[in-house]
């Protein structure tokens, strides 16, 4: 495997088979740099228009200064910030980014939803993400794309840590440091004592089998060796006892387990976070011809910078040997044959900064000097076995920084408006910049009339005015007749007679077509991506029917898919960095037992792939408004009410069992899933809490004393039972006068009749 570091090429053994391919490798990335370079010349030209439209400053042959007039009509900048504001709105409803990873089976719940709070943590909690987007949507917008590297920063923890304790506890205690994603180092561990009761007690039933003086003398004489131990007066790893008898090892083995010691660690990790870096589109190359950055068999970009400046984007450089090295441009000591450079300097023309900035202590500090350092993605047999590696290759001159394989190319594009089968977009700038030259021509024309016709202009007959002397200015006018007439001689010019009404007209159009390019049909049209989001209202529907809302949303839509691959690059990198102790750190808080534990990396460990590249990601406002917000508590509190009914109904009827209970929550999961809520237990009950409230209301039934009416119901029944129960006995004899006349017949007794 590829891995090099801070060396330089003419060192390197050419003997070996592999640093000869991997010269050769650098030399074909020279190439390849100059030939892109060339390959994107125009696509830096149209940039630097657009940053210059931008930036409202004069053009040669576009927006040139006319007779002294340089206004300059504002078309590009407020499209541009425009577009920027409103696709930030889109991709971030309320400043935060709102996605989740789709789960790849049935038993993957679990993990999607781990790796979605972990790289939502990442995103925006650790990062600004209106901030981020802002500034990628803007590049985007200007250029024909917006191209953002997805850079891990992983800061080193160093921690002094003493810790007291038997062997058994120490060897825990360096398993957890390893579970926690940190190494350790023991630098100290001395013997300080032996917990002598619990030594007593797992030796009592062994030492019960002795005679009491044996007992006694061998107790004695095993409590003074470990006390030497323990003081230091013997070497620590000196045996308990020379002579055991057969069996007293238990003794020995209790005192080893018992023995404490005191240890100092040196523990080691990294903390890890994600910065999401631009990079200026005009110092990036690739092949135009490949859609997709990963696709790329070449790719990569130029950054200009101070030695200096270079030793704090990698602070291993060898400082020396990188001065010496190092690919110098022209405002440093130039390096003869460097093509590269001369390509560089006239792509960063692009940059809207007239001139290049030289640094007035380059000539006396050689660290101040300018070069350019390189970072580029090639596929690449390095390894010579018929199969292309992806090469990460970062270099200056002859100096190679790092030359490693990777997984991946860790940067994300983003367009919204895709040009197809090409790399490189539409920019949002370049659309307007026509607009804006036309509407500053006629501007220009209706200003500079409105200046004629209001500025009074004298004229003067040619053949009484010697104009040669009057332009080398010996004097204001010079009179060559003496019969010279100022009445006659000297008249006022007519002010120009036109009629610039068509001019109103022209700007019209000219905005009309401006709006339509960036999807404004009519000037009360707004760019609001929310009346397409899936699952909206009929009248939300009707009112997205019109050709502003379908390329809004297909704007926000386009922009969306460069969003997607920062997200899987960012939950790429944490699967890269899944032994850190700041990733597993990260995972414990979102695992569903609380282990330090990144699922998604075990499962990548043990040869299981999971490629989370299917997401949800939600856009635009979507339920988020401040009336749809009202709406939707109303749907959730409905949702609340009714499976309370159900389960009540159920509880009553005696049906409601565990499976019963799963299938009619489901519905209403599904309810609140569709209004973005992600755990429905936030406002559903569990199925434990269910099972607990039968029991309580089981409970509470068997207490609970019964109510008036309820009790005017039980007694209406009692009474109903005994009249029934008198009925029956009345129609079989057994009622009490029957039973009484039975027994007067039967003791001879007259037979009386009541009533």
């Amino acid at each position: 495997m590829q891995d090099l570091k801070h060396v330089v090429l003419e060192n390197l053994s050419a003997n070996s088979a592999r640093m000869q391919r991997f010269v050769k490798l650098k030399g074909l990335m020279d190439i390849k740099a100059n030939t892109y370079l060339q390959w994107t010349a125009t696509k830096n030209m149209v940039n630097r228009a657009s940053d210059y439209h931008y930036l409202l400053l004069a053009v040669n042959d576009s927006t040139a200064p006319v007779n002294g007039i340089d206004y300059i009509h504002p078309s590009v900048k407020p499209v541009v910030d425009y577009a920027t504001a409103v696709i930030t709105k889109g991709l971030a409803p309320n400043g935060e980014i709102n996605f989740e990873f789709t789960a790849d089976h049935e038993g993957d719940f679990e993990a999607a939803r781990q790796a979605t709070e972990m790289v939502s943590r990442i995103i925006n909690e650790m990062n600004d993400p209106h901030f981020m987007l802002n500034q990628w949507v803007m590049d985007a917008c200007m250029h024909k794309n917006g191209m953002m590297m997805i850079k891990p920063v992983r800061e080193q923890i160093t921690r002094y840590v003493t810790t007291s304790g038997t062997l058994d506890q120490l060897r825990a205690f360096e398993q957890q440091a390893l579970d926690s994603g940190l190494e350790f180092q023991r630098q100290t561990r001395r013997r300080t004592g032996v917990d002598m009761a619990q030594v007593a007690a797992e030796t009592q039933a062994f030492l019960s089998q002795l005679p009491e003086a044996q007992r006694q003398a061998e107790l004695e004489a095993r409590i003074g060796q470990a006390d030497s131990l323990a003081q230091g007066l013997v070497p620590d790893d000196t045996p308990v006892s020379l002579e055991l008898e057969q069996g007293e090892d238990v003794l020995a083995q209790s005192i080893a387990r018992n023995s404490q010691y005191q240890a100092k660690y040196k523990l080691t990790g990294y903390n890890l976070n994600i910065q999401f870096r631009n990079i200026a589109q005009h110092y990036w190359i690739c092949d135009p011809t490949v859609i997709s950055v990963r696709d790329q068999p070449f790719c990569g970009y130029y950054e200009d910078c101070t030695i200096a400046e270079a030793t704090e984007l990698y602070p291993d450089l060898n400082l020396e040997e990188f001065a010496k090295y190092a690919e110098y441009n022209q405002n440093g000591a130039y390096q003869s044959g460097s093509v590269l450079n001369n390509m560089a300097i006239h792509s960063r023309d692009s940059v809207p900064v007239q001139g290049i900035p030289v640094g007035s202590g380059q000539s006396a500090d050689k660290y101040a000097r300018r070069i350019t350092i390189l970072t580029v993605w090639t596929r690449y047999d390095i390894d010579d076995d018929g199969e292309l590696e992806l090469i990460e290759l970062i270099y200056s001159g002859q100096y190679i920084i790092s030359a490693s394989e990777v997984e991946f190319i860790p940067v994300a594009s983003m367009w919204p408006k895709p040009l197809p089968g090409n790399f490189y977009g539409m920019s949002v700038a370049e659309s307007v910049v026509p607009m804006q030259e036309y509407a500053t021509a006629a501007a220009r024309a209706e200003i500079l009339l409105g200046l004629l016709t209001a500025t009074p202009r004298m004229g003067v007959k040619a053949d009484k005015v010697d104009f040669q002397m009057l332009q080398d200015g010996e004097a204001a006018i010079f009179l060559l007749d003496s019969k010279f007439d100022p009445a006659t001689d000297i008249y006022q010019v007519p002010p120009p007679s036109g009629n610039l009404a068509f001019l109103e007209q022209s700007l019209a159009r000219i905005q009309q077509d401006t709006m339509a390019m960036i999807g404004m049909t009519t000037p009360q049209d707004t760019f609001n991506p929310e009346v397409m989001a899936p699952g909206n209202s009929g009248a939300k529907l009707q009112l997205a029917l019109t050709p502003n809302q379908i390329i809004q949303d297909n704007t926000v839509r386009c922009a969306a898919d460069g969003l997607k691959d920062a997200i899987w690059l960012v939950w790429r990198t944490l699967i890269q960095y899944g032994d850190d102790y700041g990733v597993r750190k990260m995972a414990a808080q979102f695992h569903p037992q609380g282990r330090a534990e990144f699922m998604d990396y075990q499962a990548w460990d043990d040869m299981n792939f999971c490629d989370r590249k299917l997401m949800t990601l939600e856009l635009a406002l979507g339920m988020r408004s401040e009336e749809n917000q009202l709406s939707r508590m109303q749907i959730i509190q409905q949702a609340q009410q009714q499976l309370y009914q159900s389960l009540q109904t159920m509880a009553q009827a005696g049906t409601l069992t565990p499976e019963m209970t799963a299938k009619v929550k489901k519905p209403y999961e599904e309810v609140l899933y569709i209004l973005g809520v992600k755990d429905p237990d936030t406002y559903l009950p569990s199925d434990d809490e269910i099972a607990g409230m039968v029991q309580a209301a089981q409970a509470a039934a068997a207490t609970r004393e019964p109510s008036p009416e309820d009790q005017k119901n039980t007694s209406a029944a009692d009474l109903n039972t005994a009249r029934a129960q008198e009925i029956r006995y009345n129609m079989t004899g057994q009622s009490p006068n029957d039973q009484l006349e039975y027994m007067s017949m039967a003791l001879g007794q007259p037979k009386v009749y009541n009533g």
